[in-house]
């Protein structure tokens, strides 16, 4: 222990760089191990088993598992972060659903949030040191660019459908994730995890992993993904611009790129656009081309929704019943509610918002926290910017689509509390360093 804060403290060469924890080094290195398995496939979500269990879901439970057995076999404390606003959700979910008549729904629902919540704790506790982070992410950015390449190479071959998933409309492809939309919300947070731990550490590498990361995301046809990675591109400018030039300057500077955006959007975006409709290529057409048809439909089925919730109970109708009630009502036909916030009022009622507000309440604390890594950490996380972006675009994405239940969400919700755990941790010993000088 003494040397690891030592490490933090910077008291000793070299403590700028991830090293290994003292201790049993084949103890800490199998939960290592199987998380990272469950963090490089996180894309193995079909074929479906019960409460919408896909292959991955066994490694991650054994991931779980194998935490759980070392935490208490090397009596290591267990954090547990947003366990507070999960049990809201959990809590509403299963009101709405006792009073309604989806009983079965509701505890399924419950069971995947705690699920995804151990799973999240399971992350963080392997990634309580520099070490530990550096090898999950970098796991992570190898293994998603390795899909990417699949996806690619089968979609540009004409193949987008693989044993035991589906293509999607138009030849989007998806791999095994549930929908193309979901292939392309995963490979735009990997885009992230690669800017903010600039790995591969060569800038020709890094590069290239980028642009098989997007082109996997043009070819899974998602156009809230593609539009969400400008978004946190802002978010990125704006940090760098702000720690350098002041607030002002980067203000000024974020105010200009999102009205230059806007203009080159409104002068040739939509014509563009409009002119990709009639493609021969079945991909434009059901993917960047059907924008402002995709803008309609969502527009259509919010306002269903909330009469739907204004029909209802306040408490709301249950998880997973709006495609179900909207169908019966005869209101809307749609699969879910594409939209995270007002799927969970109509679903969760007030309840629901309030935990969902709580949790974006603590997600948006530990990311500020975990701007600035503490000395260990920092080479790890080089560029956190990007952990804010990726905040922002699922903020953005949530209007759109239904995240919450993401596998590869909690991933990086885990990474920003281990994080926001070093800053505060590093924090503390700093205090007590000071206060024993002064004492002295």
């Amino acid at each position: 222990m003494t040397s690891t804060i030592a490490a933090e403290l910077g008291d000793r060469p070299g403590a700028n760089r991830p090293t290994a924890p003292p201790g049993r080094p084949l103890g800490d290195r199998l939960p290592l191990v199987v998380v990272g398995v469950g963090v490089a496939l996180l894309p193995l979500l079909n074929p479906k088993g019960p409460l919408n269990t896909g292959p991955v879901d066994l490694v991650l439970m054994a991931g779980i598992l194998v935490v759980l057995v070392w935490a208490g076999t090397d009596q290591l404390a267990v954090h547990v972060p947003y366990a507070l606003p999960v049990a809201g959700l959990a809590v509403a979910g299963l009101t709405a659903a006792l009073v309604g008549d989806g009983a079965m729904a509701g505890f399924g629902a419950a069971a995947q949030e705690l699920v995804l919540l151990a799973w999240c704790a399971a992350v963080v506790c392997v990634c309580r040191t520099p070490l530990g982070l550096r090898t999950l992410t970098r796991v992570w950015c190898l293994s998603a660019t390795g899909w990417a390449a699949l996806l690619v190479v089968l979609a540009a071959s004409g193949h987008p459908e693989v044993p035991g998933g589906k293509g999607g409309a138009g030849d989007r492809a998806r791999l095994w994730f549930d929908h193309p939309n979901l292939a392309g919300n995963y490979f735009m947070l990997a885009v992230f995890v690669v800017l903010a731990t600039r790995y591969p550490r060569r800038p020709v590498a890094r590069a290239a992993t980028v642009c098989a990361l997007v082109l996997a995301m043009f070819f899974a046809g998602s156009n809230a993904a593609l539009l969400s990675l400008p978004i946190g591109g802002l978010v990125i400018v704006h940090l760098r611009a702000r720690d350098r030039r002041g607030p002002v300057v980067a203000l000024a500077l974020t105010f200009a790129l999102a009205v230059a955006g806007g203009a080159l959007w409104a002068t040739v975006g939509e014509q563009a656009v409009a002119g990709l409709q009639h493609s021969d290529h079945s991909l434009l057409r059901y993917s960047v081309a059907r924008s402002s048809r995709s803008a309609e439909g969502r527009e259509s089925l919010f306002a269903a929704s909330l009469a739907l919730y204004q029909q209802g109970d306040v408490v709301g109708i249950g998880p997973s019943s709006t495609s179900r009630e909207l169908e019966e009502s005869g209101l809307y036909d749609a699969k879910e509610a594409h939209n995270d916030y007002l799927g969970t009022l109509v679903e969760r009622g007030p309840l629901g918002i309030i935990a969902l507000v709580v949790l974006a309440g603590a997600v948006a604390v530990r990311v500020a926290n975990s701007q600035r890594p503490p000395p260990g950490w920092a080479p790890v996380v080089p560029c956190p910017e990007a952990l804010a972006a990726a905040a922002a675009a699922y903020t953005f994405t949530a209007l759109t689509h239904e995240v919450l239940h993401y596998r590869h969400l909690w991933t990086y919700l885990a990474v920003v509390a281990a994080l926001d755990l070093a800053t505060r941790d590093h924090a503390r010993v700093e205090a007590a360093a000071e206060g024993r000088v002064d004492g002295s």
